[in-house]
């Protein structure tokens, strides 16, 4: 074998082993590591839907209504979200990707407007209350109509 033979060789070998190690390390970290994981997950389960149907005590004509589906696989969450408002001046429904965590009690969310032609964005940080069958906490939104964040107390419920 020539010395060209020999490096064309060794550089289709190399490239072939990094193809092979790259795919073995997704099959680990996006297969393997999340099944285990799950196996081993003792946690409460909190997926299923979780609603609010809210009056504003100030402003009786202004409602507000959440519905957040988690699906969780171990300590990992995802869903939906679909908010409503509705008010003499503004009525509007807009649905939300969700990803977050479960951890020790507590609920990490972060919410991403499905529609990008109106584009919102939302963070949710909740603890999980009455034997699980409840959750309250803080739900943050960036206001578009005062372009500033607004937090709002909140409680869900299991549906």
């Amino acid at each position: 074998m020539s010395n060209f033979e020999t490096i064309i060789l060794g550089v289709v070998t190399g490239i072939i082993t990094t193809v092979i190690l790259f795919l073995l390390n997704k099959l680990i970290t996006l297969w393997l590591l999340p099944l285990y994981q799950e196996w081993r997950y003792q946690g409460a389960d909190v997926a299923g839907t979780w609603v609010a149907d809210l009056n504003d005590q100030i402003d009786t004509t202004v409602k507000t209504k959440y519905s957040l589906n988690i699906i969780q696989k171990a300590h990992t969450l995802s869903g939906t979200l679909h908010f409503e408002f509705k008010s003499e001046q503004k009525n509007f429904a807009t649905d939300f990707y969700v990803t977050g965590e479960y951890w020790e009690g507590y609920f990490t969310m972060t919410f991403k407007s499905i529609d990008r032609r109106r584009f919102s964005r939302a963070s949710m940080v909740m603890k999980l209350v009455d034997g699980g069958g409840a959750m309250v906490g803080h739900f943050s939104f960036r206001n578009v109509v005062e372009d500033s964040v607004n937090t709002l107390a909140l409680a869900l419920v299991r549906s």
